[in-house]
């Protein structure tokens, strides 16, 4: 038998290996979770000479692969986030050469075959450009900036990148060499003249020299750096891999957890990935992750929440195997629910928190009511805003999935009431008093929290058919020292007021379209043009110079409200 050792390989032979199929990846590998600045930095640290870490490769041959039918994976090319999964190999292999399994440094070979055989496909940025929106995507590809050298003006907020991704029209735009043509070279003295045509920066040529030695492995200073593992038997190969990542932690506890929980489950990778990447391409995008569902599931099955491998017995394993098509089903469901009620992963502060209304789901709870909808926002916003499932996790979920199994959620109605009598790990409960109430309305600035309150405060809004922001009834602009230093305000009053701004006495939810047409318009003018707003405390001047007492009187308005919709007496 070949003995196990470090050895090298050029990109080059590995660009070559994966487009002929003879480097794959195995299904306990994660996903590739690398972003544009990622490979960027990748990139940066090649031509500067740095060491970017070894790998580990299982060395076989066509007739191992074919007797044990481990599942293997396809590299990809081209990447979309939350979209783009590696392609399932075949069980059987033709090829009569050897074989490599990576099974460690996956996220470096995927970038680095991105960066010079495939490109990014990445979101626009801003509200509006939904997941499912051909428009919202852009197709980038990695170049080295020709013009690096010669800036002479330090960006400190956007400081020049050498490595950046671009669309085409953006390239065109500057000065850019794309990184992928490299890759027509195969001789160090051609591809410098050919550089040296395009550029006589010197150090731009002494760059992307280096980066095409390094590629080519010249003097062996290659990137691809590899334990080279000789073993007849994939599970042997693949304890040393645990084994080497359990110690050097170079994965975390989730991807060893969901190792074990594969294993031996033929379609178990593209099933737990198949079920992410739906939920997340929800409404506005979410952000579910191997974590989220490996713990839901065991929330769902009845069994420990901890992300323990000693939880994962062979028996628990088989359970949530048996219960897929449910778990999957149950995710479905929550994540449209979630959708429909105007979530997003801008605004969910707690993944935790939906997984007892997964549970409700699981076993039978119907959340097509319109009061059901707006109890599970009262559930998320006191989860949320009170921080129950942030701290002792493990203890706020099995205190609510003990809940309800105490009743049948196929005959009941979600509702806050459920878990009223519950006191979790610090004393924290479900409970809202009037200073819970108070605390929100002068503690809480502008975002999730404030985006969930308003929610429940405008219960009319279509959330999940419209894009509503939140809005300064009094605008922001107003609060600047150049309009507030009008007001002859004391220092301490301007401050007071900038903060208050963006409190809820303040916001308000308006459709995106109207909201862009009001921006900096004053309250007070916006209203005489014919429109209005919730909560319009009556008799109250809408002058900027009287928002203090604006902001007092709407205040009661809402707090008002709140004690309503959380049932506060006092």
């Amino acid at each position: 038998m070949a003995i196990s050792k470090y050895e090298d390989m050029s990109i080059f032979e590995v660009l070559d290996r994966i487009n002929n199929h003879t480097m794959l990846l195995p299904d306990i590998q994660r996903e590739y979770v690398w972003k544009p600045e990622d490979v960027e930095n990748l990139f940066e640290s090649i031509v500067d000479d740095y060491p970017v870490g070894s790998c580990i490769f299982w060395k076989t041959s066509k007739r191992n692969i074919n007797e044990q039918k481990p599942n293997l994976y396809y590299f990809i090319n081209n990447f979309k986030e939350r979209e783009t999964q590696n392609e399932k190999a075949p069980e059987v292999m033709n090829m009569d050469d050897n074989y490599y399994i990576v099974l460690d440094g996956q996220q470096r070979i995927t970038s680095i075959n991105i960066a010079l055989k495939g490109n990014f496909k990445i979101k626009k940025k801003g509200k509006g450009f939904a997941y499912d929106n051909p428009k919202s995507w852009q197709e980038k590809e990695l170049y080295y900036n020709l013009d690096y050298y010669n800036l002479t003006e330090e960006d400190e907020e956007n400081p020049p990148k050498r490595f950046c991704f671009l669309t085409n029209e953006e390239a065109s735009n500057g000065n850019y060499y794309k990184v992928k043509n490299i890759i027509a070279y195969d001789k160090i003295h051609v591809f410098v003249n050919a550089i040296s045509n395009i550029t006589n920066n010197t150090n731009c040529i002494e760059d992307l020299k280096i980066l095409f030695q390094r590629l080519i492995n010249e003097n062996g200073n290659g990137v691809i750096h590899y334990y080279c593992i000789n073993e007849e038997n994939y599970d042997n190969a693949l304890d040393i891999f645990v084994r080497v990542n359990s110690t050097g932690k170079k994965l975390s506890k989730t991807d060893l957890l969901f190792s074990t929980l594969i294993n031996g489950w033929k379609t178990g990778k593209k099933d737990v990935e198949d079920t992410i990447q739906t939920m997340n391409c929800k409404g506005d995008g979410f952000n579910f992750t191997k974590d989220y569902l490996m713990r839901a599931s065991l929330v769902l099955v009845d069994e420990n929440t901890s992300l323990k491998i000693t939880s994962l017995t062979d028996k628990i394993i088989l359970k949530i195997r048996n219960n897929w098509k449910k778990i999957n089903d149950t995710m479905d469901k929550l994540s449209n629910l979630l959708s429909e009620i105007g979530m997003s992963d801008e605004r969910l502060t707690s993944y935790n928190a939906t997984m007892p209304i997964a549970y409700f789901i699981y076993n039978g709870g119907e959340v097509k009511e319109k009061q059901t909808k707006k109890e599970i926002k009262k559930f998320l916003a006191i989860s949320m805003t009170k921080g129950l499932f942030g701290v002792a996790s493990n203890d706020a979920l099995n205190q609510t999935r003990e809940a309800l199994q105490k009743i049948n959620c196929s005959n009941v109605k979600f509702c806050v009431k459920l878990f009223e009598n519950l006191t979790l790990t610090g004393n924290r409960t479900f409970k809202i008093n009037l200073s819970d109430i108070e605390y929100w309305l002068d503690t809480f600035e502008k975002g999730n929290n404030t985006y969930i309150l308003l929610s429940l405060l405008y219960p009319n809004l279509k959330l999940s058919q419209d894009e509503y922001h939140q809005d300064h009834c009094h605008p922001a602009i107003l609060f600047e020292d150049k309009n507030i230093s009008d007001l002859n305000l004391t220092d301490e009053k301007k401050n007071e007021w900038k903060k208050m701004k963006n409190l809820l006495p303040n916001l308000q939810l308006l459709q995106g379209n109207e909201n862009e047409s009001k921006n900096k318009t004053p309250l007070k003018v916006w209203v005489e043009s014919g429109n209005e707003f919730e909560y319009h405390p009556e008799g109250v001047s809408l002058e900027f110079k009287d928002f203090e007492d604006f902001f007092k009187k709407r205040r009661e308005k809402m707090l008002q409200q709140l004690k309503i919709i959380f049932g506060v007496d006092k």
